[in-house]
């Protein structure tokens, strides 16, 4: 492949699929003025350096390198960019990005940079691809982009992720701080969701007051009926009671549209499942509720559950990814330090 035609340096890359050997003609003055570790293995200290100081071609073979990321890389660098360069996923998008580290390119390919992760971002599983994302961020120094990634993560992945994590090898190239925070992140934000779903069982048993509910019920057989009803045809009885809205009664029914959305018992969905998942389950927890008493709207069950609806969907807005900056300046960085650049 000839990025330069006219290039006077020969690099040799295997591809990591093929084991195929590409190679690749390149300019040394172009990559010198991209990358600082090419400039070094360009200059006079190095072999290399001296055979182009003496008007030869040298063959370098990069060992590690891959073809297919190298050829972006060069293509790029050359003004040859386009085309299949835009076409990018998640995982490409990390193997890119540590090559780029390696050379020290991220600087000469900022502009691209940005391009390949809005278009990853359009098509990306981002359960899947959370992970590779975070890696390009970081290894790219994109401070912005790593927190929105960040953020991301901490909405949408669910406790355990990291068993998935493990499976990837590219991944152990990810700080484990970064893993680390992220999990007691998910997880104390859990618990708070977690808090005030309970919470709203106390608030409804100091809600002593009891209201009629236009409905009445069959003392023999335990069926409701309709206000206007006049007898329970079933039964043959016509003793039928007025339903009331009481303390016990909505605590009750507050459990069953828990139970309805798999909220309760607590220990399973807070265990495996995502932040933005329990608030989904809350708000669909609120719409399923049919409850009808003369209160109306001023139903304590209905006031709390509106209000629990809340307090979920701002913890959840209130998320804030992590600092690329704090992560990078500090060798013994723990999520609890304070963040002075966000």
């Amino acid at each position: 492949m000839e990025p330069d035609p006219n290039g006077d340096v020969l690099l040799e890359c295997k591809d990591q699929n093929s084991d195929t050997l590409t190679t690749f003609r390149v300019s040394s003055k172009v990559l010198q003025l991209a990358s600082p570790v090419f400039t070094g293995m360009f200059g006079p200290h190095f072999r290399e350096g001296q055979l182009l100081q003496q008007g030869e071609n040298p063959v370098i073979r990069l060992e590690e390198d891959d073809a297919s990321s190298m050829s972006i890389i060069f293509d790029i660098l050359h003004f040859r960019g386009g085309g299949k360069n835009d076409e990018m996923d998640a995982e490409r998008l990390a193997r890119l990005a540590i090559h780029c580290d390696k050379y020290d390119l991220a600087k000469a390919l900022g502009p691209w940079v940005s391009v390949w992760f809005e278009n990853v971002k359009k098509t990306m599983e981002p359960s899947e691809e959370l992970g590779f994302m975070l890696l390009a961020a970081h290894l790219f120094d994109n401070c912005g982009e790593f927190q929105e990634m960040s953020e991301m993560a901490l909405k949408i992945l669910p406790l355990g992720f990291e068993e998935e994590w493990e499976s990837q090898e590219l991944l152990a190239l990810l700080p484990m701080g970064i893993q680390d925070a992220i999990t007691i992140r998910v997880k104390r934000t859990l618990d708070n969701l977690q808090m005030e779903l309970q919470n709203v069982e106390l608030s409804l048993r100091y809600s002593i007051r009891g209201y009629e509910i236009p409905q009445r019920m069959c003392m023999l057989c335990g069926r409701t009926l309709p206000e206007v009803a006049k007898k329970c045809h079933p039964c043959y009885n016509s003793d039928l009671l007025v339903k009331y809205c009481t303390s016990e009664t909505r605590i009750a029914e507050y459990f069953a549209i828990l139970r309805k959305v798999e909220l309760w018992p607590t220990v399973q969905p807070f265990g495996n499942s995502s932040v933005a998942d329990i608030v989904s389950r809350i708000a669909r927890a609120q719409s399923d509720l049919k409850h009808d008493c003369t209160a109306d709207s001023s139903c304590p069950l209905i006031v709390h559950m509106d209000t629990l609806t809340g307090k979920a969907r701002r913890i959840e807005k209130g998320i804030i990814g992590l600092c690329l900056r704090c992560i990078k300046e500090s060798d013994g960085w723990e999520d609890s330090q304070r963040c002075n650049h966000l």
